[in-house]
């Protein structure tokens, strides 16, 4: 009796130890540490290595090693993955940086640029990766980080350049304005400067989770119909698949998508940064 007993304690125990299906699905939107990663704690900082680092890791040696390939063995008429990276290259070179740039500014930024699309647009694409799952980006800490790296650099920049006070005169009084209205131009234009890192960091980080989620709830269906088989797996499974395969289309585009927002408003701020007031 007394052996029976002690099983069934240790299948119950087995039993609330392992996961529910549910439980497993929540963990691609949740950054978690992994099992066989160290827990490092220092003081009040937990810097153990999590899913989100290691996917950000993932992402960077995947830019990298694209670049690589890409430019092991060049050629003058680009075939295949050299010709797809030169595509995207350009894409970035001349609709985002060129476009808003000026040509000399351009060919300053335009590595600065374009890492920082490969490297989101590539944060974005690993959370679509079977087992790894979790996108570093749908992480507000991760993309506000980007973000406010970005505008400090920005601004950094535009105060090394024109000075302090003549850049924030710049930026904060619209040319031509009246001084009756500066009381209430100053304000709405220093909301509007702190609006920036804050809008870049949430509308990157809504978009992701979102696109996320609605992949997770058509997989959750599939573990919803249980696994006795009925007539509801004959409907159910089928359109869960369909729509999960329709979804991880656009959220690969959506991926993409979302890259070329950061960096082309990146651009921009960078842009003002250097010519204020224009």
């Amino acid at each position: 009796m007394s052996s029976l007993v002690r099983t069934l304690a240790a299948e119950a125990a087995e039993a609330a130890e392992e996961p529910s299906p549910f439980e497993t699905l929540m963990s691609h939107l949740t950054p978690h540490r992994y099992g066989w990663a160290p827990e490092w704690q220092f003081g009040p900082f937990d810097l153990s290595i999590t899913n989100a680092v290691f996917n950000m890791w993932l992402a960077a040696g995947l830019v990298i090693l694209m670049f690589w390939i890409g430019a092991s063995k060049p050629k003058i008429v680009p075939k295949k993955f050299q010709n797809f990276l030169e595509v995207v290259h350009n894409f970035v070179k001349d609709n985002i940086v060129y476009n808003v740039m000026s040509a000399k500014d351009a060919r300053t930024w335009y590595p600065f640029i374009g890492t920082i699309f490969f490297f989101i647009f590539m944060m974005n694409f690993v959370g679509l990766i079977p087992y790894f799952g979790f996108t570093p980006t749908s992480n507000i800490f991760v993309t506000a980080a980007l973000a406010v790296s970005v505008y400090l650099l920005a601004v950094g920049l535009g105060m090394v350049k024109h000075g302090v006070f003549t850049f924030w005169k710049k930026t904060l009084v619209p040319p031509d304005i009246p001084k009756m209205l500066l009381p209430l131009m100053i304000p709405i234009e220093i909301v509007s400067q702190l609006a920036r890192p804050f809008s870049l960091a949430v509308r990157l980080f809504a978009n992701m989770l979102a696109d996320h989620i609605i992949l997770l709830i058509f997989v959750g269906f599939i573990f919803l119909v249980g696994t006795t088989f009925s007539l509801a797996h004959l409907v159910v499974i089928p359109i869960a698949m369909l729509f999960e395969v329709v979804f991880t289309a656009f959220a690969i585009f959506v991926a993409f998508i979302q890259a070329v927002i950061f960096a082309f408003l990146s651009t921009i701020y960078i842009n003002d940064a250097l010519h204020p007031g224009h």
